[in-house]
């Protein structure tokens, strides 16, 4: 029943090799250290949102020691704490167009000619439908209201003390 082979393959099984019995903390590390690379790989393959989370709790945390740090802050510090957010929101506003017109463009590629043709054609109308509405509704009010015709132009009187220029501001407004 027994051949030569089979023992030489008993032989090889009955040589295993066996670790250390774990006290249970090491395989704890090898978890924790699994976790800590797949945190970093998904973190490494999502960078922007990391660094937007980021940017958003350093600027909540920068608000907050500043307005801790200095709390009456004059008009003109104010102007120059809001004047990078205003420049933020200037080219996100300088964005929104262009973006706008490449989804479109982009949308209309994909369109069979039958369609765009279509489509096109009811956008032209209705376009020119509410500018005729539009124009027509402005010289409806312009005469009815008669705008500035009561006034006379020695009547007409300056509110306020004239605005103060400084050069920071003219720079400030140079990049706005």
């Amino acid at each position: 029943m027994f051949s030569p082979e089979d023992d030489e393959q008993q032989k090889l099984n009955t040589h295993t090799s066996m670790s250390p019995p774990d006290d249970g903390n090491a395989g704890f590390r090898g978890k924790l250290k699994t976790c800590g690379r797949r945190c970093l790989q998904n973190s490494k393959e999502n960078l922007l949102l990391v660094l937007l989370f980021f940017g958003v709790f350093f600027g909540v945390g920068m608000g907050f020691f500043v307005r801790a740090v200095a709390s009456p802050f004059t008009p003109r510090q104010i102007m120059y704490l809001m004047f990078p957010g205003e420049i933020l929101m200037r080219m996100l506003k300088m964005l929104i167009l262009p973006l706008i017109v490449a989804s479109l463009i982009a949308g209309i590629a994909g369109l069979d000619a039958k369609t765009c043709g279509r489509m096109g054609l009811r956008t032209i109308a209705y376009f020119a439908t509410t500018t005729f509405m539009a124009v027509v509704l402005g010289i409806i009010m312009a005469t009815s209201i008669q705008p500035g015709g009561g006034t006379g132009s020695s009547e007409i009187k300056r509110y306020g003390a004239a605005k103060k220029v400084n050069s920071v501001d003219t720079f400030l407004d140079l990049i706005r």
